[in-house]
């Protein structure tokens, strides 16, 4: 099995991948393709300007996750949560599976979080502010559930209510040759 950057696309955000909890990487049967899977999350998280990428939201059936930028990633396998702070923090969030969808949401400041590295090393570390927001919303993907859980009903739907309208706008544009 080989992971072919120019053949990963996004999955749809009701795809059932992103609502089950993907396995564990297993390094003894899969461990010579973790640097290659690694590598091809952060390409695609980089060319579609993202901030953290999960194996499953591109159909990869890994507990793997991806986090950084241009310069930078650090790559989770195996992720477990081990702690997160009182304190939060509000913050408008997006996700790749959710194109154009943003929500203001809390969440907390800091998280302490165990993995493993590309190697298969036992690491853990903790993070603040936007790192530890983007590592807890692509631990979610981990768990199988995605930003919307952590908005209210209400305000879920009314940002909804405003997405759908503007995604309907630009449709009309689009139609009209704007």
């Amino acid at each position: 099995m080989h992971f072919n950057s120019s053949e990963l696309e996004l999955i749809h955000f009701a795809d059932l991948r992103l609502t089950t909890r993907p396995p564990a990487f297993n390094f003894e049967t899969d461990g010579d393709k973790a640097e290659e899977l690694a590598k091809v999350l952060h390409e695609k998280m980089v060319e579609w300007e993202g901030a953290g990428l999960s194996a499953n939201q591109v159909g990869l059936p890994y507990r793997v996750f991806v986090v950084g930028n241009k310069e930078e990633k650090i790559s989770f396998f195996n992720p477990t949560v081990l702690g997160v702070s009182k304190q939060e923090a509000v913050m408008e969030e997006g996700c790749l599976s959710f194109p154009g969808f943003f929500l203001t949401l809390r969440r907390p400041k800091e998280v302490m979080i165990e993995w493993q590295n590309e190697k298969g090393e036992t690491q853990s570390g903790k993070f603040e502010g936007v790192v530890a927001r983007v590592i807890l919303h692509e631990y979610d993907h981990m768990e199988g559930i995605n930003f919307t859980f952590h908005a209210s009903k209400f305000k879920l739907q009314w940002e909804l209510n405003k997405w759908m309208k503007k995604m309907a706008k630009q449709q009309r544009r689009m139609a009209h040759g704007r």
